[in-house]
């Protein structure tokens, strides 16, 4: 494993220092931290592989790290392909990460899946810097909470009715389920900022929404990110009022490229290759 150098000094490019000045998001925010946290080390980890599927798209960095991503295929009304000039596989992960901040989200996807291997890597580097927390999501919602989940989490979803009815889902797809309001994410300005607990979809990153939507939040009590692509690498959200980070690791890397060539969802990683991991915001 790659050793991190801290000279207590960064120097930057004029480049960064632009690139700084234009983009203030997460995306950008999370790009910036990692270059931060890795130095020069980052162009020395190399991708070893990338796997774009149905479901998922994955990551393998050098020293068998993987990160996972949500593939945005409803953001295409057609062939989806990447028209990349180079092959992804043998770049750098400094060179991949940059892909995260494309206006493309198939691309984008790569990136943050990119995020997450590394992120994954960092714990293991700094695991002060990562003190992960057992608390379950529904250990967050009472009975008189209005409840806001934008991405429909179809398990999720009878369990939080039995704690309470107020439930409204955002979705883009049209999703038929009895006993839930479903309305489009366009209402989005409507319900959040009258919602007491906030589920934020960690697809919500690589469509580009994650920044609009949280602007939403209004008084909520908790927000929540949650999915496989929701980096492991919490200080950012909480820094913007995310309450707790609900994600994935990737434990067994190789299998996750299998699972994510196979079209598999999220109960196919938790069964085969990950692990959830929560992070919990200090009030």
């Amino acid at each position: 494993m790659p050793e991190i150098e801290n000279s207590g000094k960064t120097t930057k490019s004029q480049n960064e220092n632009d690139e700084e000045g234009k983009e203030s998001g997460i995306l950008s925010t999370l790009v910036r931290e990692l270059r931060r946290e890795f130095g020069h080390v980052l162009e020395k980890i190399k991708v070893e592989d990338v796997r774009i599927g149905l479901a998922y798209t994955g990551v393998l960095l050098s020293e068998n790290y993987g990160g996972v991503a949500c593939t945005p295929l409803y953001e295409f009304s057609g062939c989806p392909a990447l028209d990349f000039s180079e092959i992804l596989k043998g770049k750098t992960a400094g060179k991949i990460l940059e892909l995260t901040l494309s206006k493309n989200p198939l691309e984008a996807a790569v990136g943050i899946a990119t995020v997450n291997a590394l992120s994954n890597m960092l714990r293991d580097l700094k695991p002060e810097n990562f003190p992960a927390s057992d608390i379950d999501i529904l250990d967050l919602i009472k009975p008189e909470d209005r409840v806001a989940m934008v991405g429909y989490f179809g398990p999720l979803v009878p369990k939080i009715l039995e704690i309470t009815d107020k439930l409204t889902v955002l979705e883009k797809r049209e999703i038929e389920a009895a006993k839930i309001r479903i309305l489009p994410s366009k209402r989005a300005g409507e319900v959040l900022p009258a919602s007491d607990i906030i589920i934020l979809s960690a697809s919500t990153l690589a469509n580009r929404t994650f920044d609009g939507l949280l602007a939403c939040r209004g008084a909520a009590r908790e927000v929540i990110l949650l999915g496989p692509s929701a980096p492991l690498y919490p200080k950012p959200f909480f820094e913007r009022g995310i309450t707790a980070v609900m994600g994935t690791r990737i434990m067994d890397s190789k299998t996750m490229l299998t699972v994510v060539s196979e079209a598999g969802g999220t109960k196919k990683l938790h069964q085969y290759c990950g692990q959830k991991v929560a992070f919990r915001k200090n009030k």
